[in-house]
């Protein structure tokens, strides 16, 4: 049985193919934020992450014919904006490289230990946490945590079995106490 979100996107998948302005109305209001928060986790830049989103939904309007509606439209956009993400980081990772090597010195970079964390450190302190994790575990303990998918949405975009998807988060989680635990007894 599907959910009433699951027949919201089969019905826009549908409108999409006949190039109903309305159903892409509908899906852009449905997945912008949602959107825009996953791209920026990736590209941690609010700026890049509003230009990604703008690209998902332009190429979306320009597939808009090819588009499965047996397949869901939900994994597809996130899928874009996954691969738009991760093009901008290694795009950007290439940039910050190149500028290296012609000789720009490196920015510094300063640690604090202070005892007591205000909330904003302590969210600085968990984004570097969760950026030290790898790609994949990162991604899927991103996916359930912070934008509410199940294990097996996470595991349709990211091709994975539900079960891997398990494995990601619970260490996710074990190196996040970790952490957390190491900065207390620090």
């Amino acid at each position: 049985m599907r959910s009433d979100e699951e027949d919201s996107f089969l019905i826009w998948s549908h409108g999409l193919r006949r190039s109903e302005a309305n159903a892409f109305e509908a899906v852009f209001d449905a997945m912008y934020d949602a959107l825009f928060r996953y791209s920026l986790y990736i590209t941690r830049d609010r700026e890049a992450s509003s230009d990604i989103t703008q690209d998902v939904f332009v190429k979306l309007w320009q597939i808009r014919e090819t588009i499965d509606p047996e397949r869901s439209l939900k994994s597809l956009l996130y899928q874009m904006a996954r691969n738009y993400s991760l093009n901008h980081e290694r795009q950007r990772k290439r940039h910050a490289t190149d500028a290296l090597s012609d000789d720009h010195p490196a920015a510094s970079h300063e640690t604090q230990n202070d005892e007591h964390l205000d909330a904003d450190e302590l969210r600085k302190r968990l984004d570097e946490w969760i950026d030290d994790m790898p790609e994949r575990r990162r991604e899927a303990f991103m996916l359930s945590r912070y934008e509410g998918m199940s294990h097996e949405e996470i595991a349709s975009l990211m091709n994975l079995a539900p079960k891997t998807v398990n494995n990601h988060i619970v260490l996710a989680l074990q190196h996040l106490r970790f952490k957390v635990e190491a900065h207390n007894n620090a």
